[in-house]
């Protein structure tokens, strides 16, 4: 039986990975702290991601401007931040990060899978270290 290895990743790993994301982001964003909006972009985009996939979350990014909102205004630039950090782009370009998950999405659907499964692990300790790095109201 041919069966392929298997990668175990640890959970310090992903955790580390998922801070260096969220740092990322507030240094683009010239911040130590998340503001409460940053925090709830985070929360949300790990809600869409469990419940519409990758692809979705994705799309989401990379819909034209004329889909604005006080809420897309807040959530696009945290969402485009993470999800093109997690697909391995430094700064992400939205059409090119809708290229490669579509990609990805037709031309091998178990790969696809298996990086939504990571990104849902990924997006908890998102969610962590947002909360961990949120602005305090005290």
């Amino acid at each position: 039986m041919n069966s392929k290895p298997t990668i175990k990743v640890q959970p310090e790993q992903t955790s580390l990975l998922a801070h260096s994301h969220i740092q990322a982001y507030l240094r683009t964003r010239h911040q130590s702290k998340l503001t409460k909006n940053d925090v709830t972009a985070v929360l949300r985009l790990s809600q869409h991601l469990r419940v519409f996939g990758l692809l979705s979350a994705v799309g989401y990014v990379n819909q034209s401007n004329e889909q604005r909102g006080e809420v897309r205004e807040r959530t696009v630039p945290v969402w485009e931040s993470l999800l093109g950090q997690f697909m391995a782009q430094t700064n992400p370009n939205r059409a090119e990060l809708m290229r490669q998950v579509t990609q990805l999405a037709q031309n091998n659907s178990p790969e696809y899978i298996a990086q939504w499964r990571r990104v849902l692990t990924l997006s908890k300790h998102w969610n962590f270290w947002a909360r961990a790095y949120a602005e305090r109201g005290d």
